[in-house]
């Protein structure tokens, strides 16, 4: 069974071919393409058939993970992709524009449904504890924008994706209630994603150098991608930047740990998202798993909790391919 499958975010998209072969899915084709590019997903997608499928191959069906939220289910599913001006996507039209089934997935909900496919060697344990295998999973992540989705427990795996990152961001302390109350003067409110984002380390990083004014801070702050420019000089060992990068991830880990304590995942808190990755040293530091435990008088029940930080180089891919064989099963399809 062949599925083209894309990870559609309001920077770039990512197309691939899947196929699933001896349990384990592959992923060919892939080509990454500049979403503000293009001024509708179907023409994004004519680019990529165009340049890199074959003729001969046959789709059995498509999986589109994106950025944004998902309303209605089956071939009547809608979506809209945050931060992109395209228009409405609909599964039953784009299912007749390319003649295969298609389903719409939330880009967290996609991760949530690859959990299940997930290696060993795909996560990185933070905190071990036992799994309840009936228990609820949380899947959270930073990245253009910060993702939550809420995954029941398999075979069923039931997906309840979220908005977690427009929620209003609640300070641990002095310095994140001042960071919070400048925030809200420049945006009107402070929400997690304005903090837990690409965009939200250049503002952690803005809003520090305002008390020590470093002339290297300014210059990543100027750089095209000032969070990368961030996290090279706090590698290299810079110490401002790293006080970035610690006050970041001090401010995810809390937020993980507001999430949870909502939520109560018993089988797991699995961290996406194309920050923590990279960042990964810092996550497996008495920093990141004190703030998150940092819970009175909830201190215990966190301990409780395990917690994964996804280390697969494409789990929204993965995720829209599981999704999208699920919906190809349904309709009649077969592997």
């Amino acid at each position: 069974m062949n599925l083209v499958v894309a990870d559609i975010g309001g920077t770039k998209t990512l197309v691939a071919l899947a196929r699933e072969e001896k349990g384990a899915w592959q992923f060919t084709h892939r080509k990454r393409l500049a979403s503000g590019e293009h001024r509708s997903l179907p023409e994004l997608l004519d680019v990529w058939l165009g340049s890199e499928l074959p003729d001969h191959v046959e789709i059995s069906g498509i999986g589109l993970a994106l950025a944004g939220p998902v309303t209605g289910s089956g071939q009547q599913t809608q979506a809209r992709v945050t931060n992109l001006d395209w228009p409405p996507l609909d599964a039953g039209e784009l299912g007749r524009r390319f003649d295969a089934p298609t389903v719409l997935v939330n880009d967290f909900a996609a991760i949530g449904a690859g959990l299940d496919a997930l290696g060993t060697e795909d996560t990185v344990t933070l905190q071990s504890a036992e799994a309840d295998r009936d228990g609820l999973r949380l899947v959270v992540g930073a990245g253009t924008g910060l993702g939550t989705c809420l995954v029941g427990p398999p075979p069923d795996s039931r997906l309840y994706a979220g908005e977690g990152g427009h929620a209003d961001f609640a300070p641990a302390d002095a310095w994140q209630a001042a960071l919070a109350d400048w925030v809200r003067q420049g945006e009107g409110r402070c929400t997690r994603e304005h903090l837990l984002s690409g965009r939200g380390i250049a503002r952690l990083a803005t809003f520090l150098n305002r008390e020590i004014s470093d002339h290297d801070l300014d210059r990543a702050l100027e750089a095209e991608d000032p969070a990368a420019a961030i996290s090279r000089l706090a590698d290299e060992g810079h110490g401002p930047a790293l006080r970035v990068i610690q006050h970041f991830v001090s401010i995810y880990a809390g937020q993980i740990g507001d999430l949870a304590l909502a939520a109560l995942p018993r089988g797991g808190i699995f961290i996406a998202g194309g920050i923590a990755p990279r960042l990964r040293e810092h996550f497996q530091t008495p920093t990141f798993i004190g703030a998150f435990r940092d819970k009175a008088p909830m201190q215990r029940l966190m301990e409780g909790l395990p917690l994964h930080l996804i280390v697969h180089p494409e789990p929204g891919l993965l995720g829209a391919a599981v999704t999208a064989h699920r919906a190809v099963a349904t309709a009649g399809g077969h592997s």
